[in-house]
């Protein structure tokens, strides 16, 4: 919970701080050609199903991005559930922050902490941070991709076990393509390694695609993967979501 508070005052003071930093910079003449430094978006969806079977799943995420010169920070929180009858059979949450700062040549520093619970794959509470390097490898009209290398630790409570705490090795990859004025595929990996056992490590993607309905609506499918290798006794190592959201955006 200390770490918890400690992530949202940092992260509350960065944004004050490069909000005023802006507001003193920019000038009601220049107001007019000012681009927007903030967006923000919000993915809603509900599947329920009667008669036969009975079942709800709702999901909720929400993406909020900030940048002013050469720092930017992005807040992220999402959370699922699934019911089936009157029994829960799926539960998660997560929230993370990252602050990230460009230097020369596509290339970039920045740090990272987040956290998450999902009891129904063993993880009463994990909180981890990291660090590192990356860098813009492609930047062309229609295709982007960035990677990341960094290293971190992760604090983890699980349901069955005391705290499960190692430092971590973090490679990560995003790629980006615009199928059309109104459509873009994304493919985000990452890999986590556990040094503290040779034999564990995470791994998380999600495969998307994005088609705008209107200027503040789009419609996302996406499908989510996520392994842990060494996974709490009795709980499986993998992991899959497939949703298909209404997103918000501003």
């Amino acid at each position: 919970m200390k770490k918890r508070s400690l992530l949202i005052l940092s992260a509350g003071f960065f944004f004050l701080k490069t909000s005023s930093a802006a507001a003193d910079q920019t000038s009601p003449a220049a107001s007019t050609t000012t681009i927007k430094a903030w967006k923000d978006a919000g993915e809603f969806s509900i599947v329920s199903t009667n008669g036969n079977s009975r079942g709800t799943t709702t999901a909720a995420k929400n993406t909020f991005n900030y940048v002013h010169g050469r720092a930017a920070l992005d807040l992220i929180g999402g959370a699922l559930g699934s019911s089936s009858g009157n029994q829960v059979t799926a539960e998660q949450y997560n929230a993370e922050e990252k602050v990230t700062w460009t230097l020369i040549d596509n290339n970039y520093v920045f740090e990272h902490v987040g956290w998450d619970k999902n009891r129904f794959a063993g993880i009463r509470d994990r909180e981890d941070g990291s660090g590192g390097v990356g860098r813009l490898l492609m930047d062309l009209p229609k295709d982007k991709l960035t990677s990341e290398l960094g290293a971190g630790y992760t604090d983890e409570e699980r349901t069955d076990a005391p705290h499960h705490n190692f430092v971590t090795g973090r490679v990560y990859a995003k790629y980006t393509h615009v199928l059309s004025a109104t459509a873009n595929f994304s493919q985000d990996a990452e890999y986590l390694h556990d040094f503290g056992n040779p034999k564990d490590y995470r791994l998380n993607t999600e495969t998307a695609l994005i088609a705008s309905l209107t200027t503040h609506l789009s419609l996302k499918a996406a499908y989510t993967w996520k392994r842990t290798a060494e996974p709490p006794p009795g709980f499986g190592k993998d992991d899959t979501t497939t949703t298909v959201a209404l997103v918000v955006n501003y």
